[in-house]
């Protein structure tokens, strides 16, 4: 699809979906692990809302918080040490965080699905691949043992493995992480979800194959009216992809926007930060060295935060103000909102 026809596509998208209800409501969530060193708040009162047929893509350093606001959506938090202690999340006006580990199961991997990162490790090895993708098909889509080893066979074609059969009798150790990522992706599409969160999903894949990916993910989208959140790194799949964006730091949302707002004018000094990072095409006839700006300092540990703006010890617009007080996540212009208490002063610096 040409960038023209996605960005066609994406305000199509956008209009059908902007009046209709969320299909994920996420309210102050807060998610603490203990730690030697003390409480650590990985998730820090995050909100958002997904509705049906949108995409919403989360973006971020690594520790950012990420993908364990997925895993607390998910109920997938290990405790100990994590543990979900404030907030709400709700799924088609359902209150999951109040629901029983039977009643989330039936939840996740057929309404809600999940996309993990690590393929290696979220696989079970003693499981041979048909049996792990046959197993969910046949207990949430209701289907005998053999219309579900056709419908992972289908899936295992769709996220183009080749020779479907035998690998569906093979073992993850036997598969390269690439085509592990693709099984990943397989499974997490297998029950036609109302909801996909997919963490990193193509970091393992080439581009063609990545390409292919996010194509099936953007059928599945229009087929089943899908709602997608859509955790990467990759800001380049973000502009193609999403309709909207989260940036987060340090566990928490800086900055929420539609995606072309914030690709021309961020608000918050970070999101410009993760922007300029991007590798630019050297133009025709350019010489000297053309480095890639990065953002200064590392991401602080959750444990030893700054008292004010958590980005302030990194940013260049930081005033006394940013390292004595938190600034409050506020509407900056239509539709677009960020945490910072000189958004004004990073639009004049261009």
């Amino acid at each position: 699809m040409a960038s023209g026809d996605m960005a066609v596509d994406r305000s199509e998208r956008s209009a059908a979906t902007v009046a209709a209800p969320p299909i994920l409501e996420v309210n102050g969530l807060r998610t603490e692990f203990r730690t030697g060193a003390g409480r650590a708040a990985a998730v820090d009162d995050v909100s958002y809302a997904v509705r049906p047929g949108e995409t919403l893509a989360v973006v971020g350093e690594s520790g950012s918080g990420k993908s364990v606001t997925a895993l607390s959506i998910m109920g997938l938090v290990p405790n100990p040490p994590g543990r979900v202690v404030a907030g709400s999340v709700r799924y088609a006006g359902r209150e999951l965080l109040s629901l029983s580990e039977r009643e989330l199961q039936q939840i996740r991997g057929n309404e809600i699905s999940m996309i993990f990162q690590e393929p290696m490790s979220s696989l079970t090895p003693v499981l041979s691949i048909g049996r792990q993708l046959v197993e969910p098909i046949m207990q949430h889509m209701k289907l005998g043992e053999r219309a579900a080893r056709d419908r992972a066979v289908e899936m295992l074609r769709l996220v183009n493995i080749p020779e479907p059969d035998r690998r569906l009798r093979q073992y993850p150790h036997q598969l390269s992480g690439g085509m592990l990522q693709r099984v990943m992706i397989a499974m997490a599409l297998s029950c036609n979800p109302q909801v996909l969160i997919a963490d990193e999903p193509t970091t393992a894949l080439d581009v063609t194959i990545q390409a292919q990916i996010l194509e099936l993910m953007r059928r599945l989208q229009q087929d089943f009216n899908t709602g997608i959140v859509l955790i990467t790194h990759d800001m380049g799949v973000v502009a193609e992809t999403a309709d909207r964006v989260i940036v987060m730091y340090c566990g928490r949302a800086v900055e929420e926007g539609p995606v072309e707002r914030m690709f021309q004018a961020p608000k918050h000094p970070y999101t410009r930060g993760l922007l300029a990072a991007l590798p630019q095409l050297r133009p025709e006839g350019a010489v000297g060295d053309h480095r890639l700006n990065e953002i200064p300092g590392i991401v602080p540990p959750l444990t030893r935060l700054p008292r004010g703006c958590r980005f302030a010890p990194r940013c260049d617009f930081a005033t006394r103000q940013c390292r004595e007080a938190y600034p409050r996540l506020e509407q900056k212009s239509d539709g677009q909102w960020a945490a910072c208490w000189h958004s004004d002063a990073l639009a004049e610096a261009g």
